[in-house]
């Protein structure tokens, strides 16, 4: 599997890792047993999340500065885009059923079908983990080597017109920046 298709569907795997910390608090017995009603689909689904978001911070970490030197013409914050992303949380609260196996095909399928959706439209859905440790989607207008360009970044930074940055590819459509260029006066 290529590097780049790799980190798209990590990317969105652990974007949907809270979904998964829904169901799994909706399976849980609060009254009687004190227990999953369906540990081995749960323990599934929160080993799948667990991993999925340390792989991401390991992935965050190991990204080495960014290979393009960037001039941000204009940039758009794209993070208030989030309410959009919540429309597949809804399925957690419907009577959803770890017990029956058309209740996980059906999920499976949707879920899949948003990945594929995702990574051939090149669109990004949002990923509420990394929001929540600080980074934010941005559309990006940009100069790199005297041309302009735009794409869909991830970044920590709070990005300008004018300011330089390094950023480097994620995934076909999704770009991480890595740097701030520091100017000296």
């Amino acid at each position: 599997m290529k590097p780049k298709l790799l980190t798209a569907i990590l990317l969105f795997i652990s974007a949907y890792s809270p979904l998964f910390l829904i169901l799994a608090v909706k399976d849980f017995d609060f009254y009687c047993s004190y227990s999953f009603d369906h540990p081995i689909g749960i323990s599934i689904l929160l080993g799948l999340s667990v991993l999925s978001v340390i792989l991401l911070f390991v992935t965050i970490k190991s990204i080495k500065r960014g290979n393009m030197p960037v001039t941000v013409k204009a940039v758009k914050n794209r993070s208030v885009d989030l309410i959009n992303y919540t429309i597949p949380y809804i399925v957690s609260f419907f009577g959803f059923d770890l017990a029956k196996v058309e209740d996980i095909i059906s999920l499976s399928i949707f879920l899949f079908l948003l990945l594929l959706l995702t990574v051939k439209s090149k669109s990004v859905f949002m990923n509420p983990i990394l929001l929540l440790a600080g980074y934010n989607l941005y559309d990006l207008e940009y100069e790199f080597d005297g041309k302009p360009s735009s794409t869909i970044v991830i970044s920590k930074h709070e990005m300008k017109s004018g300011e330089r940055f390094y950023i480097r590819s994620l995934t076909r459509f999704l770009y991480f920046v890595t740097d701030k260029e520091i100017t000296h006066a």
